[in-house]
């Protein structure tokens, strides 16, 4: 367990450490929860869209569950486990790049699993496999926004990489369950 947790920490100030100041307003805006929600209207406009109204309600739902499912686990497994995050732990104080906008703010307390990567990565999974019959291509970019708002959470300090791995994974995971019972509840009450 030890080793894993040096790699992970030598991965973080590596990833962290590729940062510049001039590209810190950038990953500022990606890391920002807010910034997503234009997409999320989006992906809801484009299921409203393809499936019905009665449809799209019930897939609305089925999200909001899917997000308090994923966050009810991240909020229980970093409390359970309580690692410090990067940014709290003194011994990285020296070593790793902090975006001068984020000095002097809270850091939060502690960062295994982050709560962006599993919700993010839930709710993605279970927005894709909806939409998927009616866009072919539709994870592959969806994908890619999580993975650039997973490592803007190591350029700020605020996650191991670790952290957004096991997050990321524990997102898909809740959300095929989800879309099995989405699928469920959809031909229960869609008819």
């Amino acid at each position: 367990m030890e080793t894993l947790k040096n790699i992970d920490e030598q991965l973080f100030l590596y990833l962290n450490n590729l940062g510049t100041e001039s590209w810190d307003g950038f990953w500022l805006i990606i890391t920002d929860k807010y910034l997503a929600f234009p997409l999320y209207a989006l992906l809801a406009l484009l299921i409203l869209w393809k499936t019905g109204f009665k449809s799209a309600v019930i897939s609305g739902f089925m999200i909001l569950g899917t997000v308090a499912v994923a966050y009810g686990i991240s909020l229980a497994m970093k409390y359970g486990i309580a690692r410090p995050r990067p940014c709290n732990t003194f011994e990285f104080g020296s070593e790793m790049r902090f975006p001068l906008a984020l000095k002097g703010k809270e850091c939060g307390d502690f960062g295994f699993v982050s709560s962006h990567a599993t919700v993010g990565m839930a709710m993605i999974t279970l927005i894709a496999l909806i939409l998927k019959p009616y866009f072919k291509y539709i994870l592959a970019p969806l994908i890619a926004w999580v993975a650039l708002f997973s490592y803007s959470r190591i350029y700020v300090g605020k996650h191991y990489p670790g952290d957004l791995i096991v997050g990321i994974l524990i997102g898909i995971v809740v959300g095929i369950l989800a879309f099995k019972a989405h699928g469920w509840v959809q031909k229960k009450y869609s008819k």
